[in-house]
Formats: structure tokens, sequence, C-alpha cells
């Protein structure tokens, strides 16, 4: 994974020492005038490549693993299992005047890839025996123990750990938009139309699924109601397996708040809007109760969300508040079936086909095919 060009059968014997201050071993014979060559690894869940060159120091270091070749080649290993753990040990080596000459720059591998490598021997029935136990006691340890470093590769590899099933769908989510531009986690900035600005896709009990926000700003809102082929495409989706209900709030600035629940079917509700997002602007103070008075009396919403509104904005020193009459949409899929999906590889195309189909309702351009990213 390190050194690719380095074959193993062109190597001498390998030797491996764990919590070693010194890069060879002290019986270790080099001849005079030569030096061996080296590589610095760090391995962390997170681990990136940096530029910084490797520097001789005089620091107190314990290495973490060492993997010696003869005199053919060492590799020193600074491992983390920890998320964030940027250290400066893997480009700051003591030699302790070990005729070693490291590699400019320390290469970078993280867990969840060895991890994976190692999956595969035993997926592919590469190993057997002693060897395949002692690999399946490793990753007993690893999900006992470190389960945040476990693989993501594919949704089953995931198991029934959050944080890996939630890594794994952002990344699928990343590959069918095709940017990581403005993401949060499980989330994609969406471009070209006024109606919509992201999409979600998540894990909820023991389904994945795909939630799109079209209305959610009252700007949005007016594009959305201003079309109303449009909105009849995205009610139509209802009969295709998608979720569509109101996903009434309000507004100030830049954020939403308090969500209301709303009485009314959902293609009524869209109705009301279409009819009345023409007159829909930002109120001040003193019409804010006038307002909330026609809203419930339109069933848009109830009056038990009033206390809601009274905390955020009545009792608040805001004096503008804005409707935002958007809609909640949502594809689901079982997590077995996305299991599957993934595992044979087709799980990427299924969320793109999706997310297409409420792209194209919103008259939107569709996402396409980027080759993915990491």
């Amino acid at each position: 994974m390190v050194a690719p060009e380095q074959p193993l059968h062109n190597l001498s014997k390998a030797e491996f020492a764990t919590q070693r201050q010194h890069v060879l071993g002290i019986d270790s014979e080099v001849p005079e005038g030569e030096a061996v060559p080296g590589i610095s690894v760090w391995l962390a869940p997170d681990a990136v490549q940096i530029s910084t060159p490797i520097q001789s120091s005089d620091r107190q270091q314990v290495l973490d693993g060492i993997v010696t070749y003869g005199t053919d080649l060492v590799v020193v290993i600074e491992n983390k299992v920890a998320w964030g753990g940027v250290t400066e040990q893997p480009h700051r080596i003591n030699l302790h005047g070990s005729p070693v000459v490291f590699e400019e720059n320390h290469r970078s591998v993280k867990w969840q890839h060895l991890l994976e490598a190692l999956s595969d021997l035993v997926e592919c029935d590469l190993v057997f025996g002693a060897e395949r136990l002692l690999i399946s006691d490793f990753f007993d340890l690893v999900e006992e123990h470190f389960p945040l470093i476990g693989p993501y590769s594919t949704l089953a590899r995931c198991g029934d750990k959050r944080f890996r099933v939630e890594r794994r769908l952002d990344t699928i989510l990343g590959e069918v938009v095709g940017t990581d531009v403005g993401k949060a986690k499980g989330a994609r900035d969406l471009s070209g139309t006024a109606k919509i600005a992201m999409a979600w896709l998540g894990f909820t009990g023991d389904k994945v699924c795909l939630r799109m926000y079209p209305g959610d700003t009252l700007t949005q809102s007016r594009a959305l109601y201003g079309d109303r082929s449009g909105l009849n495409a995205i009610l139509a989706l209802q009969s295709d397996g998608w979720h569509v209900e109101p996903n009434f709030h309000w507004g100030f600035m830049a954020t939403g708040y308090a969500w209301v629940k709303t009485p009314l079917q959902v293609e009524k509700y869209c109705d009301y809007w279409a009819d009345e997002i023409g007159v829909t602007r930002e109120l001040s103070r003193p019409e804010w109760e006038t307002y909330w008075a026609e809203l419930e009396s339109a069933q848009i919403i109830e009056a038990v969300g009033k206390k809601a509104f009274d905390a955020e904005f009545t009792r608040s020193q805001r004096q503008k508040a804005h409707p935002r009459p958007g809609l909640f949409c949502e594809y689901m899929w079982q997590l077995a079936e996305a299991q599957r999906l993934d595992a044979h590889g087709k799980f990427v195309e299924k969320v793109r086909v999706r997310l297409n189909q409420m792209l194209t309702a919103l008259n939107a351009p569709p996402v396409t095919f980027h080759g993915g990213i990491s």
C-alpha cells in the first residue's frame, strides 16, 4: 500500500518491531558507506498526504511500528486511531546515527483502506486457517474498541455503526452530485434552479433516506409556486415512491425557525400557496398576529405551533419574519436493499436516478456521472 514499486519477493525477509526508539535494531549490520532506504508512514483514520519534507530530529521518539527488510528497506509507522490527530511525528525522525535515508515525503494510509484490504482477503477466500482466524479476531477487536475507524467502502462493511454508515452515505452523495462544495455531513449544494438549494442523504432507523426541500426560503417558494406545471410534476412523484408533505416554517435573515405541522393535505397546501405566493412577503411585528390567524383559519398551521413561534419571534428582539411555505420530499430504501445495491456497485446510480427525478420535476438540470470524488 505504501511502496507498490517494491515487490515483496525482491526484498529480504521482513522483521517487525513495535514501540522502539531506534529506526534500526542494535544488531543491524549495514556495510560501511552504504545506507538503508527508508519510508515513513502516517496511519490514521483521516490521514491525508502532507508535503512537509522529512527532517532529521533529536526528539525523544517512540516509533509505533517498524518493518525492516534487511538492508533493502525500512518502513517506520506513526499510528493514530483518533480522528483529527494531526502530528509532526511522521516527518520528524530521530535517526540516532542510523545510516538510513528516508524519502523526501512520508506516505499516508487511512485505517479504513487498510481494513478494507484485509477484508478483501477474507471475502475473496485468499486466506484460510490460522491467517483467516487472525484477521477475523482483529476485526472483532476493531469493532469492540475502535468502531469509528472501521471500513466504509460499502454500506455492508459499515455494519450497524451509524458513524460509518453516515460517512459512506456522505461519500455516495458526493459521487452522485460530483462535488463537495458547500457540503455538511450528508448534504450537498445543488445548482441550476432557484427552487431548491441542497439534497441530503442519510440514515434513519432501518432506512436510507434521500431528502430534498423545495421552497425552503421565501425566495425559493416564489419560484416553486410560480411554476404550476413543475409543482404538479413534484406531486406526481408520489405515485413513484416519493413522499411529499408540507414543510412550513418561518425565517429570519438566512435561518429557519419554528417549524409547524400543516393539517391540509399536500395537494391543497400547494393550491393555497400557488394562489397566495404572489402577495406573500416579509412581515413586520405588528402584522404577525393577524397573519397567524389567517394561516390557522386556512389550515396551513396548527394552533399548537404558536408556542414555538412566540419563543423564536414574539419574545425575541426580532422585528421581521417571513413565511417559508416549503415542501419536504423523501425517497427511502430499506437499509438491507441499499447494502445489497452498494455491494454490487449500483447504489450510487440508484440515488442519482431518484435525485434527477426531483430535479427534472423542478425543471432543473440533472446531475451527471463525474467519475466520483474522494
